[in-house]
């Protein structure tokens, strides 16, 4: 399942195109005939010409695949085009690339492992499904560079009264099967706290559909009651009577990644090219909004406007080599391990394990002394104290997620116990992949005769906050509030509801939807 965007216009176009080929094609068949019985070596799109044994091409030109994707853009604008322009950035550097332009996945890995490619670009998403596929091929790939992440370009969109995920139980929702948006909902279940008896419900009430597309249509036209989708509607979502966007990935930048990914043959033969490739989409990176012809190659974007390809940059950012740096140690590796576990939780075969090996850093290592020194932030959300408040004063059976910790602390004291660490790193993680989010934590304990348990619990949620933020959690996020006894889960009279008293909830709230 690709993440191309149908453009009306474009369809029109290729409909009388092809209407016209077909007359052409009739005149000219027997002349056709007669040059392909001469060669061999007719290429669509999707396919590519001589290759040695380690999958680099014998004329130099590095032959790469790219879905219809606005993210790619840098690595178009840097080469000027699908082949290399003379004076473009990439022949400034001395490499010569032909981008491939194919949406279909099975295609392209395919060919990489035919070695009729020496790389492609993926989701990372995507990169865990196919790596079975690589293994069956006995071919290693890696992936050293990430070129850009979904910012709002892709989430749910709900009836109103579905304000959380747990919400979603008991309801229909529509899912493109195979696709991003598949693994998006499925992260968000998974990562919840609720039973696994629910989680299954809710899977069990999916209705999958081809395309995003299709499962939109079918929520607007009230065949579902929830659709994970992608622009142009969650726009139309948000405008629209008794509809809402429970979700998108403006919420959770590193939710949907996308990279380049090589033959780990060929990154082993060719450091100087992979190094060149990913300074020269470095540096075209501050054309994504002001340059626009070179997109133009792509057939999705061949009709658009300047100012409709603006519209759809909106739902990606572009990845600095800052992002790199620690995407590629961190949160890309969570992510491809995360979607590596919901690929085998509905059944297809993945390999956790290897998110370690399935990125590298060495080639953005190579650029640092040029990059370092570059001060780039990168937004994941506006974490005002405005709504900082008006999150705090969101009901919590409203919140996007809850999860519900059993941290262990010294005795009598604030400080944690190292036994509740893993639990706190596992939390961590998952923080970091919805990053554009507040954090509202609350501590809770049993009831204490003459204790100020409400201010004692507080500073417990604040232990809490200071650990993750130690673990890279941004601590503008963080929502502290002390319930003391107020909120009881369970029987103080027992040992046993003291205990389920002595707990942390935690909830991932969202303001402005």
């Amino acid at each position: 399942m690709a993440r191309k965007k149908v453009n009306v216009k474009v369809i029109a176009f290729y409909v009388i195109a092809i209407a016209a080929i077909c007359g052409l094609f009739a005149l000219l068949a027997p002349q056709i005939k007669k040059e392909m019985s001469r060669s061999n070596s007719s290429q669509d799109n999707n396919t590519v010409t001589s290759t040695t044994s380690d999958g680099s091409s014998s004329s130099d030109v590095v032959k790469i695949s790219l879905d219809e994707w606005i993210g790619w853009k840098p690595l178009i604008d840097a080469n000027q085009g699908l082949t290399t322009a003379k004076g473009s950035i990439n022949d400034q550097l001395g490499i010569n690339v032909e981008y491939v332009i194919t949406n279909d996945a099975n295609v392209s890995s395919a060919a990489l492992i035919k070695g009729d490619l020496q790389g492609a670009g993926y989701t990372i998403n995507r990169y865990a499904f196919l790596q079975s596929k690589f293994n069956e091929a006995n071919l290693a790939v890696c992936m050293p560079y990430i070129s850009n992440y979904s910012n709002g370009g892709d989430g749910i969109i709900a009836k109103s009264s579905i304000k959380s995920v747990n919400d979603l139980a008991g309801k229909k929702i529509a899912v493109p099967r195979y696709s991003e948006a598949q693994t998006l909902v499925e992260w968000l279940i998974k990562n919840s706290d609720m039973s696994a008896d629910t989680q299954k419900s809710i899977r069990e009430s999916m209705v999958y559909f081809e395309t995003p597309d299709d499962a939109a249509k079918a929520f607007f036209s009230g065949q579902v009651d929830a659709a994970a989708t992608w622009e142009p509607y969650l726009t139309q979502a948000k405008g629209t009577t008794d509809c809402r966007v429970l979700f998108d990935t403006s919420m959770s930048n590193n939710l949907i990644l996308d990279g380049v990914l090589f033959r780990q043959d060929f990154l082993d033969a060719n450091e100087d090219f992979v190094t060149k490739l990913i300074d020269g989409a470095l540096q075209a990176k501050d054309m994504y909004k002001t340059e626009f012809k070179y997109i133009k190659v792509m057939p999705m974007f061949e009709l658009m406007s300047d100012e409709e390809i603006i519209e759809t940059a909106n739902g990606a950012d572009i990845a600095s080599w800052k992002d790199n740096k620690s995407l590629l140690n961190d949160q890309a590796k969570t992510m491809y391990k995360d979607m590596a576990n919901i690929w085998l939780t509905i059944g297809e075969n993945a390999f956790p394990d290897a998110a370690d090996s399935a990125f590298t850093d060495k080639y953005i290592a190579a650029l640092e002394s040029k990059y370092s020194s570059i001060s780039e932030e990168r937004k994941t959300g506006e974490f005002t104290q405005e709504n900082k408040e008006q999150a705090k004063a969101t009901d919590n059976r409203e919140a996007l997620m809850s999860k519900r910790l059993d941290i262990k602390f010294q005795p009598d004291s604030v400080v944690i116990s190292e036994e509740s660490y893993p639990a706190l790193n596992e939390f961590a993680d998952i923080a970091k992949i919805l990053d554009g989010v507040f954090i509202q934590i609350e501590g809770n304990t049993a009831k204490v005769p003459d204790s100020d348990g409400k201010a004692f619990s507080e500073k417990r949620a604040n232990s809490i906050a200071k650990y993750l933020q130690a673990q890279g959690v941004d601590a503008s996020r963080f929502i502290i509030v002390g319930n003391g006894d107020s909120n009881p889960i369970g029987d103080n009279n027992t040992e046993e509801g003291k205990a389920a008293n002595r707990r942390t909830d935690i909830f991932f709230k969202v303001v402005g939807y």
